[in-house]
């Protein structure tokens, strides 16, 4: 073999495009990161009028971006570089995911064009893309399905219950393709959020249960006997109600009768306040003067006070407590874990990830306070944008390069 075409040593530090096809995780989250950081900084732009606003609706192709453009992509890397280890089997060549990710990444391209210039086309050319970012997760989730399938070995409910909110993330953007089509922008609006809470929210549920042991260790010892996957159904339940709750008030053509409003107010409280205590117990039995778990049990709040926003009737702040302090939160944590352990790295929250993690907690007050109060919301929302544009640009930077990197080899005594 020649000196040319002979791969980089495991202990160079040169970052390579090839890297990137080593690990699922590594082709799947450069790729989110990417998408991440362009995603927000567009969004921050657009508030800061640097971009021509165009025919598009801000708001719904906001929540497309958002929901769409980046989670699909880190969930990918994170399953198919955990589940071959889960179930026992070989691990999953990332270079047969490349057509997927590749249309993914190119239906928003497409997108992109309709946001720039679209004009009376921008709703056709924004459905274009979509189509293909479609395509790309419909491709990953039957991958995905037949993963779990030819799996034998060890605990596969998990996974199942990540493929059942998977599948069902497919049909609802599928569905969106059709309303972005027709400009039923309510409607995309709708469908989006309901992913959020139902497809993404369940998948989070689901690898959360199955990693961190605390969820079972802070449930009473009769209950955890009795119940042992208790709180995996408790978490998926609620996320699964909230996405349908959204849905239907979404839906609605007029206000919904007190007695609706009353069983879903309750549910949502009762919800929230069971997952505050959840956290609260979490704190009492981990330390969380370690910076990981701090952020990952952060994440848990925030979906109990989003919960809790739900029962009050504040959608837009329960909403971006969910979606930004909730999952933002927890993708920071996790994403930053998985790519620390797979380079080798200190698996840890140094000083520029809990940075990035305090901006964020920032950047969801700052959000909430704007959908709760309009008044000051003129120069809260461009603040927020451009505190989450700052999250995304800064982990890119930071562990982006990482990525595209050998393994740190281990020091001597370890």
């Amino acid at each position: 073999m020649s000196a040319v075409s002979r791969p980089p040593r495991a202990t160079d530090g040169r970052w390579y495009p090839r890297r990137l096809l080593e690990s699922p995780h590594r082709l799947a989250f450069g790729a989110g990161a990417s998408m991440l950081a362009a995603a927000a900084l567009w969004w921050a732009w657009s508030l800061l009028r640097l971009v021509p606003a165009g025919a598009l609706p801000r708001t719904p192709v906001h929540g497309l971006l958002m929901a769409w453009g980046f989670l699909p992509l880190f969930i990918a890397g994170f399953l198919f570089t955990a589940a071959p280890r889960w179930l026992g089997c070989a691990p999953v060549a990332a270079r047969t995911l490349l057509p997927a990710l590749g249309a993914q990444l190119a239906g928003w391209v497409i997108a992109g064009l309709a946001l720039v210039g679209g004009g009376a086309d921008g709703p056709l050319l924004l459905g274009m893309g979509l189509a293909a970012v479609a395509a790309g997760w419909s491709s990953l989730v039957l991958r995905f399905w037949r993963l779990v399938r030819a799996g034998t070995a060890g605990d596969r409910l998990h996974l199942r219950v990540a493929l059942a909110a998977c599948v069902a993330g497919a049909l609802l953007l599928d569905a969106t393709v059709a309303a972005v089509m027709a400009e039923a922008w309510t409607l995309v609006s709708m469908l989006t959020q309901a992913a959020l809470w139902g497809c993404f929210g369940v998948v989070y549920a689901a690898m959360l249960h199955r990693l961190l042991p605390v969820f079972g260790a802070a449930v009473p010892a009769r209950l955890e006997e009795r119940w042992p996957h208790g709180p995996l159904w408790m978490l998926a339940g609620i996320l699964a109600f909230q996405a349908l709750a959204t849905a239907a008030t979404l839906l609605a053509a007029g206000p919904w009768s007190p007695a609706w409003r009353l069983l879903a107010g309750g549910v949502q409280g009762a919800a929230g306040l069971l997952l505050l205590g959840l956290a609260w117990r979490w704190s009492r039995l981990q330390r969380l003067s370690q910076r990981l778990p701090a952020m990952l049990q952060r994440g848990l709040v925030w979906l109990g006070l989003a919960l809790l926003l739900s029962a009050a009737g504040a959608p837009g702040a329960a909403l971006h407590a969910y979606a930004l302090g909730f999952l933002g939160t927890t993708l920071l944590a996790m994403a930053s874990r998985v790519t620390c352990g797979h380079a080798g790295r200190a698996v840890v929250a140094d000083g520029v990830l809990w940075t990035l993690h305090q901006v964020l907690q920032a950047v969801v007050v700052a959000r909430m306070a704007a959908a709760l109060w309009p008044a000051v919301a003129h120069w809260l929302l461009p603040l927020a944008a451009l505190g989450w544009a700052a999250v995304g640009l800064g982990w890119l930077l930071r562990y982006g390069p990482w990525l595209g990197q050998g393994r740190v080899p281990p020091t001597r005594g370890t």
